[in-house]
């Protein structure tokens, strides 16, 4: 921790790459770093005192985030803390990291030995708190209150010397380094990336007969399917793997209006192979107007702000099927799924109450997982005027969706 009216000196870069032999990526000058600042693109700080790394600022305002990480002259981590935008444009303090000790262990170790506490808030008013005193050979305690978070303005550039402050360094200033001492590298590739979810990709095209998508060298064809209707009663849609009906059956915190809703699929062909076939996607269309954006599916307990870049919150499949149905009727589908063997031929079908009957509507519809197992979004998609307009379930068949990076929903 720095004295009060400590002073530090900024080097500008596209990052740092840590450790003990740690070094600065991609050396910016301080009119590339300021016009990143106003642009809202990503760029670093990285603060030196006495000629050493103490502390580095991730900065992406176009993205509402910075990150403030501070390590001991060893180059250990000792706090990381984690800033987000708020509605009212101002910054809020989402996560706070901090390691303790001991002294003499290595590089390697350190993280895992040390004492650990990580406090988490939300803008609603809640805090969690995981306290592991010994790292990761110790207990974990958890803990919930509610407590606004710390919240503070967005900095102008080379204002942020009360960045520091909330780990608690009393920095008076930062100033420009008139060298930088750290040893430095060119890389192609940032050292971070700042938190930008996975975003939907040309979804419309999946839907649209006689498109093409590429895959490597190799063409596929698409072609748009009718599945029958799916029945909402309780107007809480599901996406899950129809083996998972039993303790994976957690709608989308999004409903629609009861009824029935008619259900497409998308059938990707490779045109060099036409007995090869996969699904691209499902569609569940509420209105059947034109979709003005998207929005990523949540389920209770989900926050965009606990997302990386391309990360997603998705339905998790471990038997190579997917299905969309009503909260209110997995429990009495599961006996149903089970008398098929999970047999569903073609690549989709529409499962009535308990009678595995494939024609008109049903209480499920069930398609084949894209390449097979993994996790898959589910996109919102909303008009001119707001209203949910369909949910599209992406099976991820292409490569631009391939560089994404899932999380599954717990």
């Amino acid at each position: 921790m720095l004295s009060v009216g400590s002073v530090l000196e900024a080097v500008y870069a596209d990052g740092w790459d840590g450790g003990w032999d740690g070094v600065v990526i991609n050396p910016l000058a301080r009119a590339v770093a300021e016009a990143r600042d106003a642009a809202g693109e990503p760029y670093s700080v990285v603060l030196l005192a006495d000629g050493r790394r103490h502390a580095v600022l991730d900065i992406s305002w176009g993205d509402g985030y910075c990150c403030v990480s501070r390590c001991d002259p060893a180059g250990r981590p000792l706090s990381r803390h984690e800033l987000r935008g708020t509605p009212d444009g101002d910054l809020f303090v989402r996560q706070a990291r901090t390691w303790a000790g001991p002294p003499d262990a290595g590089e390697q170790e350190y993280p895992h030995v040390a004492a650990r506490h990580v406090t988490t808030y939300r803008l609603g008013g809640e805090r969690e708190d995981v306290d592991e005193p010994r790292g990761d050979r110790g207990s974990r305690h958890v803990s919930r209150t509610l407590q606004d978070p710390p919240r503070l303005p967005v900095p102008r550039f080379g204002q942020w010397h009360h960045l520091p402050g909330i780990a608690g360094d009393g920095v008076e200033a930062i100033v420009d380094a008139t060298r930088n001492p750290m040893p430095v590298r060119a890389d192609s590739r940032p050292p971070w990336r700042p938190p930008r979810p996975l975003r939907p990709e040309r979804l419309e095209e999946l839907f649209t007969a006689g498109a093409e998508r590429a895959i490597r060298d190799r063409r596929l064809r698409l072609s748009v399917h009718a599945a029958g209707s799916l029945s909402l009663p309780s107007g809480r849609l599901v996406a899950t793997d129809p083996a998972w009906l039993s303790h994976e059956a957690r709608p989308f915190t999004v409903t629609v209006p009861p009824g029935a809703y008619p259900v497409t699929i998308s059938v990707a062909t490779f045109a060099d192979d036409p007995g090869h076939s996969r699904v691209a996607a499902a569609r569940l269309d509420v209105t059947g107007r034109a979709v003005a954006q998207w929005e990523l599916a949540l389920r209770d307990g989900q926050d965009l702000l606990d997302l990386g870049y391309r990360q997603f919150f998705g339905f998790a499949v471990d038997a190579g099927m997917a299905c969309f149905t009503d909260a209110g009727a997995c429990r009495r589908l599961t006996e149903a799924w089970r008398a098929l063997d999970g047999l569903v031929h073609p690549r989709y079908r529409a499962i009535g109450d308990g009678d595995g009957d494939g024609d008109g509507d049903g209480d499920m519809v069930a398609w084949s997982s894209g390449w097979g197992d993994g996790s898959y979004p589910t996109w919102i998609g909303r008009d001119t005027t707001g209203a949910v307009a369909c949910f599209i379930a992406d099976m991820r068949l292409f490569p631009a969706d391939s560089e994404a990076h899932g999380q599954r929903s717990g």
